[in-house]
C-alpha cells in the first residue's frame, strides 16, 4: 500500500506541474493565434484522447508521465499547412512572439510555485521549534559556542520560526560563501554565533548539511514511545513514558544524543538513567543488542522508539490573504536563486553533485509530502515546479531556454539558424540531457544503497 501511495503522488504531482508547465505554452500559443494541433500530458500510447475545440485540438493522456508536449501547427519543417491556416502556423510568427511562447511554460511553473508558497502560508505548515539538541564535538556549530537546549531566533537577520527555516537559511548562506550570524535565546539570556561558512572546503555542500558539516542537530525529547517485547529495554524495564537523562554519567539532551550513545555501545553494559511518567529517577544496567547496518557496521539497539513530539515543539504559523502573496512571492524567488547559485556552485566544485535528484527520490518525496498533508504536498509541488521552471530555462538545446537562445539569436541576426546547425545542437542538447539524467538515476540507487 505504501509503494502504491508513494506511486500515486509522484504521478499526481508529475501530472499537476507538467499540466501547469504545457499550458502556459499552450495559453500563449492560442492568444497568438497560432492552432494548436495536440495537448498531451506524458508521452508514449495514448490512454485517453479526446478532441475539442473550433480547432478540433487532441487533448491526450499517455501512458509515460514524465512529460508532456504542445504540438502546434507548422512547428516542424516540411509539414502540410491548409492555405486558409497559413496565417495561423508557428513558423509565420516574428521571433519575439515564438519566443514568448517559449519562455510560457517555465514562467507558468514559477507562478503555480507563488500560488502554492501562498497556500502553504495560508494554510501553515507545521515545523519543528528551531531548538538545538546535539552539538558534535569540534563540529563548526561547537566552535560558534552553540549549546542544547539555545532557541535559534534570527539567521543573518532573518526571523527563524522552525528548524527548517533554520536550515534553509544556512544553506542559502553556505552557498552564497557568506558567514551565518545565528542569534539564540535560552532562559531569557541572548547570545549571538557565527558561523564562518566562507570558509568551508570545497564539495561541502550536499545531503544533511546541517548534521554532518554544521555539526547539530534539533531538539528531540529522549522520551520512550514504545517499547518492543523481550528486547534489552523491555526486560531493563523502560516502559513508555519514561525519559532517559543519561548514559555512562554523561547527560542525555536529545534523543539524537541518546540514538548515538546506544548505536556506539553494541552489546557493551551501559549504566542508565531516566524519569519515569511519575517523576520518579531510576538508574539501571541495559546492554544494547549487536546489529549489522546495510554498510555492515556493527551498532547496537536496544527496542525502543521515540514517543510523538510534545505540542511546544510543533510549530504552526498561518499568514493573512496579502502577507501570504508576498511570502509566495518571496519564497520562489529565493529558492530560484538558490537553485541558480547552487547549479553555479556545483560547476565550481562547492557544491556535491549528490544534490542532483532523480525520478526515485522526487517519488519518495510526493509520497512523504502527500501523507504528512496538504500543506506540506504544496511546498513539495512549489519546489519542484520551481526546479523544473528553471532546468528548462537553462541554455541547452531540446529544453526551453535552448529554443529561447535560437530565438533570440535570430532576432539579432535578422534571419534563423540553419536547420542543420538547430538540428546539430538539439542533438547535443539529447545527450547532455541523457547525461544527466543517467546521472540523477545514479545517484538515486546510491541514496536506496546508503544506510
Amino acid at each position: 500500500m505504501h509503494i502504491l501511495e508513494t506511486i500515486g503522488a509522484f504521478i499526481l504531482a508529475i501530472g499537476i506541474l507538467v499540466l501547469i508547465h504545457e499550458s502556459g505554452h499552450f495559453w500563449v500559443a492560442k492568444f497568438m493565434g497560432v492552432k494548436v494541433l495536440k495537448f498531451s500530458i506524458g508521452f508514449g500510447p495514448a490512454l485517453i484522447s479526446r478532441r475539442w475545440g473550433k480547432d478540433r485540438t487532441e487533448y491526450v493522456i499517455a501512458a509515460l508521465p514524465l512529460g508532456g508536449y504542445v504540438k502546434m501547427l507548422g512547428e516542424q519543417a516540411g509539414e502540410e499547412v491548409m492555405p486558409e491556416d497559413r496565417t495561423r502556423t508557428f513558423e509565420q510568427l516574428a521571433p519575439g512572439k515564438r519566443f514568448l511562447i517559449a519562455l510560457a511554460g517555465p514562467a507558468a511553473n514559477l507562478l503555480f510555485a507563488i500560488i502554492a508558497y501562498a497556500g502553504v502560508a495560508w494554510i501553515g505548515i507545521p515545523g519543528l521549534a528551531p531548538i538545538v539538541g546535539l552539538v558534535n564535538d569540534h563540529s563548526l556549530a561547537a566552535q560558534a559556542h552553540l549549546q542544547p537546549g539555545q532557541r535559534i531566533t534570527s539567521l543573518n537577520g532573518q526571523q527563524v520560526y522552525t528548524w527548517e527555516d533554520m536550515r534553509m537559511g544556512l544553506l542559502s548562506a553556505a552557498i552564497a560563501r557568506v558567514p551565518a550570524h545565528l542569534e539564540t535565546t535560552e532562559q531569557g539570556r541572548l547570545s549571538t554565533h557565527t558561523l564562518p561558512l566562507q570558509s568551508l572546503k570545497a564539495d561541502s555542500v550536499g545531503p544533511d548539511f546541517v548534521g554532518k558539516i554544521i555539526g547539530m542537530e534539533p531538539y528531540l525529547p529522549a522520551t520512550v514511545g514504545a517499547v518492543e517485547a523481550k528486547s534489552p529495554a523491555a526486560q531493563a524495564g523502560l516502559v513508555a513514558g519514561d525519559r532517559i537523562t543519561g548514559i555512562n554519567h554523561h547527560p542525555v539532551p536529545s534523543w539524537e544524543s541518546l540514538a548515538r550513545h546506544i548505536e556506539s555501545h553494541p552489546d557493551k553494559t551501559m549504566e542508565m538513567t531516566y524519569r519515569t511518567a511519575a517523576g520518579i529517577s531510576k538508574t539501571i544496567q541495559i546492554k544494547p543488542q549487536m546489529f549489522l547496518d546495510k554498510a555492515g557496521k556493527a551498532i547496537g539497539r536496544i527496542g525502543i522508539v521515540m514517543a510523538p513530539l510534545p505540542k511546544d515543539l510543533i510549530v504552526i504559523r498561518q499568514r493573512g490573504p496579502l502577507e501570504g502573496l508576498i511570502y509566495g512571492a518571496h519564497s520562489t524567488w529565493q529558492m530560484s536563486w538558490m537553485t541558480v547559485e547552487m547549479m553555479v556552485r556545483m560547476v565550481q566544485g562547492f557544491v556535491s553533485p549528490d544534490n542532483i535528484s532523480g525520478p526515485i527520490s522526487i517519488a519518495e518525496y510526493a509520497g512523504q509530502s502527500a501523507q504528512a498533508g496538504v500543506a506540506p504536498f504544496l511546498s513539495f509541488l512549489a519546489l519542484v515546479s520551481i526546479s523544473l521552471g528553471v532546468l528548462n530555462l537553462l541554455p541547452i538545446p531540446i529544453l526551453d531556454g535552448g529554443h529561447l537562445v535560437f530565438y533570440a539569436l535570430e532576432m539579432v541576426r535578422g534571419k534563423p539558424l540553419s536547420p542543420a546547425v538547430v538540428q546539430k545542437a538539439q542533438q547535443i542538447g539529447i545527450v547532455l540531457l541523457l547525461m544527466l539524467m543517467s546521472f540523477a538515476f545514479y545517484n538515486d540507487i546510491t541514496r536506496l544503497m546508503t544506510p
